[in-house]
């Protein structure tokens, strides 16, 4: 278990530099039960980095995890990232509510991700945490310590049943302190002119977003991003973000630790979707 915690280490690391897309929906009944479809892909290359160090470790260490499970079962997990979050998916339904099942986990693939599609099954949405912040499903904290991590970013909903039913999506707060702390601003280093170009490669496959889908009509909303039965949450495409040069010296200069602080920066940017009412109500029949 050992490499196993190593490659959950790499791969939260590796998140900070945007070779991550993940995508939740949420679909609700009238009645408040429901589905979460969470899709979350890797960029190939980090997936095939993560294979060629694993196997350095099983070469190098061929009876390191003997004690704990047989040989080649544990190098065959460590050697595929892909399953290894699909397992932490797995066990991650209980962080969605108490209610929250798992249903199923199936790896997808593209030209340049590779992923899984997990799917859980909710009775009641009034009992579901939704955490926007992906970093959740790296099945480490960013930091790669294994320690919990300081903050989640949680999406709370309130259905109210009826002729007509009214869901109620409250969002997180946001920080109200957006300034760089001194000490921040005395460690960062002076505009480096290709650290925006840096930057843009890293994350331009990366990105979030949130969607509710009801089942039914929506009759009434004041969600911004309303198509039919859908309603988008958060939209973030951090390739379009880094285009801008000068969001992105806002965020160099800011840092925002949360998605949340993030989005003040970043609204108004073509082709981003994010919700700034709070809380937002959905009507629907």
């Amino acid at each position: 278990m050992r490499y196993l915690k190593i490659i959950c280490s790499i791969i939260a690391c590796f998140f900070l530099y945007g070779c991550i897309q993940s995508d939740t929906v949420i679909r609700v009944r009238p009645d408040g039960s429901g589905v979460i479809e969470e899709t979350v892909k890797l960029s190939n290359a980090l997936v095939e980095s993560l294979q060629n160090i694993s196997k350095g470790f099983s070469e190098a260490n061929p009876d390191a995890d003997a004690k704990e499970k047989d040989k080649e079962k544990a190098k065959a997990e460590v050697q595929s990232p892909v399953e290894t979050m699909m397992k932490d998916a797995r066990s991650r339904e209980t962080q969605y509510g108490p209610d929250v099942k798992f249903v199923s986990a199936s790896p997808v693939k593209t030209d340049t991700m590779t992923g899984y599609k997990a799917v859980y099954a909710f009775k009641d949405i009034n009992t579901l945490r939704i955490n926007q912040n992906p970093e959740s499903k790296t099945g480490m904290p960013a930091d790669g310590s294994g320690k919990p991590k300081k903050k989640e970013e949680i999406i709370l909903f309130k259905l109210v049943k009826g002729p007509a039913s009214t869901l109620t999506v409250t969002m997180p707060e946001n920080a109200k302190d957006t300034k760089p702390a001194e000490g921040d601003q005395q460690k960062k280093p002076a505009n480096d002119p290709g650290a925006a170009e840096m930057m843009k490669v890293m994350f331009k496959d990366m990105s979030i977003s949130i969607a509710i889908l009801v089942e039914g009509r929506i009759i009434r909303t004041n969600a911004t991003y309303q198509d039919g039965s859908r309603v988008t949450l958060v939209d973030m495409d951090f390739g379009k973000i880094f285009e801008n040069e000068k969001t992105f010296e806002k965020l160099n200069a800011v840092q925002p630790n949360t998605i949340e602080d993030m989005k003040d920066l970043v609204k108004g940017i073509k082709g981003l979707k994010i919700e700034m009412n709070n809380p937002v109500e959905v009507v629907f029949q």
